[in-house]
């Protein structure tokens, strides 16, 4: 009887391998199974706007690292210290994720594909974005073209610009394989036309992370796009404070009106919150992030009109657990 209960076992194991062999199971079966997986959320810039006003909040950039691999959604200012500081070799980058072309999220992008070279990068990195993005590494290239010759024959180091793969998409799946999904979906975000911005939908270990990117409002489709998400990472204005920062930086009432056509207010993105059913939402790109009259208290009651679910306010440096480690949102 022992016998054959163990040749039934091992007919239904070599079945069930069988067919996570010729994609019959899903492809994401294992990752989606795989207890042993860590996925964390780090915030290394939680500023909107490319000023440089104080370095305890720096430009827009996030990281979701995956066991020990980076992978990074915009490049702000300073993202690749952020990212040393945070304990991480930048040597294990292997993407990067680019909302739109706006300078608070690209601005340390040359930094951070040639300090990961400067690292020690071996491997591929591929970065995604929007139309753009490959003429902007072009001159990346262009740029650190010295440098890059003579380390490649001085220190024998590989070229990145053979390692670095860029991806210029559209809305839908960008990604797709068994470790990881992201989709894209386009998002209105003036003065950049249509298919010039993006939202990212990311599966990863059996969640879901979606980030907003910047907007002025959540398009059709968006709660769709967002269902049941466990983390919402969302850009928010808060309109009174941006009066006091145009007058401060100049330009008045232009400047003003120019931040909040493009961004969106927290009833905005509370509704939107709720309406997905998110089971958290952390609040970052915070325009303006330093004006002391705005609290973290404030930033929490603006979305709390329809939102009734947990919320963070990001802080630079700010390290949130999404799988693997009992949730504990630090700085």
């Amino acid at each position: 009887m022992f016998q054959t209960m163990r040749y039934r076992f091992v007919y239904h194991l070599s079945v069930a391998v069988l067919l996570g062999l010729i994609g019959l199971l899903p492809a994401n079966a294992w990752a989606q199974d795989a207890s042993d997986t860590n996925v964390e959320l780090l915030l290394l810039g939680t500023k909107g706007g490319p000023a440089l006003l104080t370095p305890k909040r720096i430009s827009q950039s996030s990281a979701l690292i995956v066991d020990d691999e980076i992978v990074m959604i915009d490049a702000g200012y300073g993202a690749s210290l952020r990212l040393a500081e945070a304990g991480q070799s930048l040597k294990n980058l292997r993407s990067i994720f680019i909302t739109h072309l706006h300078s608070d999220h690209v601005l340390d992008y040359p930094a951070l594909v040639m300090n990961a070279w400067a690292t020690g990068l071996k491997k591929p990195i591929d970065v995604y974005g929007p139309t753009g993005m490959q003429a902007m590494t072009d001159k990346v290239w262009q740029m650190f073209s010295v440098d890059i010759d003579k380390r490649v024959a001085d220190e024998g180091r590989p070229d990145p610009r053979k390692l670095v793969d860029v991806h210029q998409i559209d809305a839908g799946s960008v990604v797709d394989d068994a470790r990881m999904k992201v989709s894209a979906l386009r998002v209105p975000h003036p003065p950049f036309g249509d298919g010039e911005a993006f939202a990212y939908r990311f599966q990863v270990a059996g969640k879901t992370i979606v980030f907003t990117g910047d907007l002025h409002s959540f398009p059709d489709g968006f709660t769709a796009f967002a269902k049941d998400a466990d983390i919402m990472v969302s850009e928010m204005v808060n309109a009174d404070a941006v009066q006091a920062l145009s007058q401060r930086i100049g330009n008045g009432d232009t400047l003003a009106k120019a931040i909040l056509s493009h961004h969106v207010t927290g009833a905005q993105v509370g509704r939107a919150a709720q309406a997905a059913r998110v089971k958290k939402l952390v609040l970052s790109h915070l325009v303006p992030a330093d004006d002391p009259s705005v609290t973290e208290q404030s930033w929490i009651d603006a979305v709390r009109g329809d939102y009734d679910g947990p919320v963070v306010v990001g802080r630079d440096g700010m390290r949130i657990n999404v799988v693997g480690k009992p949730d504990n949102d630090s700085q």
